[in-house]
């Protein structure tokens, strides 16, 4: 597979300076060969450039100053380099048509070029769109919905009641629209089921790691919407809505009935309290923990910073204290206004 610079600005835009010539993969300026592409989206990189191999380069304006090789302008690199990687490396996809290992009931909808691997399971009175890449060992319920131009990886499960829109990926082992985490205890303290009945509504082009988990709602469904992305080992509860194209990265834990706006950004292993809400364009950093809602747009961060064991010590030790010290720092204070009232008369 090879492409002109001008083939590539003519699909993605971006301004061509130089030689028009042909690129077979695209690489990162210290892995880049003859006849490969790369990209540098921060300037702090620059040096590397003096030994690199590329045929060309992807690059700011500002950023293209003597700099030898060909190269496509354009304002943000980086997310060009992803959709030039993205020609260069597509989604494996399947085989067309039904394998005969795979069980699709009946009354199942599908629509034009099913790819559905083996031992797939579809349930009773679900509709699969155009295009959809089924593989091996899904389950997907009854009564779902899939949109067109969807990919999911082998074990996958979409439970009962699930819709899904167009152009999604869910990678292998996730399960979406398992039973929310809703219980009731009697006054011996044990345990009883509550139904969780409402499903998930998820929107166009999100993707779903590995493991992550979506649980339906108790009575209204859970939502994700349009341009979501979530990491791996993610864990989502019943009734809760993600916003559109915010980013989830692994571990994070939201429990039931929050609501995350759109366009925010969640650290690895951030813990989101129930019933909490997080305005617009908020970020989260790693291993923060939000109890309250945030209503102002900004960066949040709560994680500590890994340090050698001693001083983490003395850190911990100090906190312990920090009343006694606290009532130290008052008795003073006491007795300095004492002296300074004693002055006065």
């Amino acid at each position: 597979m090879q492409y002109k610079l001008s083939e590539l600005v003519a699909k993605f835009g971006g301004r061509l300076v130089g030689a028009d010539v042909t690129v077979s993969a695209i690489a990162p300026t210290d892995l880049a060969a003859p006849g490969e592409i790369t990209f540098l989206s921060d300037n702090k990189y620059k040096k590397a450039l003096l030994d690199c191999k590329a045929a060309a380069i992807i690059i700011k304006e500002e950023d293209a100053i003597d700099i030898p090789l060909p190269q496509i302008i354009t304002p943000n690199p980086y997310y060009y380099f992803s959709l030039v990687s993205n020609l260069f490396n597509p989604r494996r996809k399947l085989a067309k048509g039904i394998s005969p290992r795979a069980y699709v009931d009946d009354s199942v909808t599908l629509g034009e070029n099913p790819s559905i691997s083996h031992n797939a399971v579809i349930g009773v009175n679900s509709k699969v769109g155009d295009n959809c890449q089924i593989f091996a060992n899904v389950v997907i319920g009854d009564n779902v919905i899939i949109g067109n131009n969807v990919t999911i990886y082998p074990n996958a499960t979409i439970y009962d009641n699930v819709t899904i829109g167009d152009d999604c990926v869910f990678h292998s082992g996730c399960a979406i629209g398992s039973d929310g985490f809703g219980n009731a205890q009697d006054e011996k303290r044990h345990y009883n089921r509550i139904p969780q009945i409402g499903g998930v509504i998820i929107g166009n082009k999100v993707e779903i790691g590995s493991n992550t988990t979506v649980d339906c709602g108790t009575f209204q469904p859970t939502i994700i919407k349009d341009g979501a992305r979530i990491d791996n080992l993610v864990q989502i509860a019943h009734n809760v809505e993600i916003g559109a194209h915010t980013g989830i990265a692994s571990q994070v834990g939201i429990a039931g009935n929050t609501k995350i706006g759109n366009y925010c950004m969640l650290g690895g292993n951030a813990g989101i309290a129930d019933h909490v809400e997080i305005c617009d364009y908020t970020v989260i950093g790693a291993s923060s923990n939000v109890g309250k809602n945030i209503t102002k747009p900004g960066l949040y961060s709560c994680g500590m910073t890994a340090m050698e064991y001693r001083e983490w010590a003395k850190i911990f030790v100090s906190l312990r204290n920090i009343e006694k010290t606290n009532g130290k720092i008052r008795d003073l204070q006491n007795k300095v206004k004492q002296l300074e009232g004693n002055q006065d008369e």
